[in-house]
């Protein structure tokens, strides 16, 4: 089975369960949809946009190396003795798909902040410092890009989830220490 067929596969899986979801949603009161039913619905829509877009494009074009997109690098080992079209030694692969144990304890250690923080904050306050401390620690953006993104971003959640959707978010642990003192 190629490698297309096995995406368009799950492509498919994907779509029939957000179809599932849709009509589930149907047999719910209005207030009980409010989330599952737009969430499945941008979910169908990627779904489909993604089926599309795979299938109208040539394979080579597909193959896309999820480590260099998220980490905007190019790989650079065994590529200077080698023309564009030749492959990357097999013997540095291995060790650039292996994380190592740090980076694993990183990446729990990241979680566990954001978990604490909206535990202890609440959702809101929990995305801006997150989001803010992530850009400013990571250097991925200035200090000024990174707070008009943090704050779009945030304020995007808010305006989606309180405002549009009118759900009452958890305000944390912490929030009775802070009514007490206003």
């Amino acid at each position: 089975m190629s490698r297309r067929t096995q995406e368009n596969l799950i492509a498919v899986a994907f779509l029939i369960v957000f179809i599932g979801v849709i009509v589930l949603c149907l047999d719910y009161g209005v207030r009980a949809r409010k989330v599952p039913l737009p969430v499945a619905i941008f979910g169908l829509t990627l779904i489909a946009i993604q089926i599309i877009w795979q299938n109208l494009r040539s394979a080579g074009d597909l193959q896309v190396d999820l480590f260099e997109v998220l980490t905007q690098r190019k790989h650079q080992e065994g590529v200077s003795g080698k023309t564009a079209g030749e492959p990357v030694a097999a013997e540095s692969a291995p060790n650039a798909q292996r994380p190592s144990w740090r980076r694993e304890a990183l990446a729990f250690g990241i979680v566990g902040v954001m978990l604490t923080l909206f535990l202890l904050l609440g959702p809101i306050p929990a995305i801006f410092l997150f989001t803010g401390g992530y850009f400013l620690l990571s250097r991925h953006y200035s200090w000024r890009r990174g707070l008009v993104y943090t704050v779009v971003f945030t304020a995007t959640v808010y305006l989606l989830f309180v405002v549009a959707l009118e759900i009452q978010l958890y305000h944390g642990i912490l929030e009775p220490l802070v009514e007490r003192f206003r």
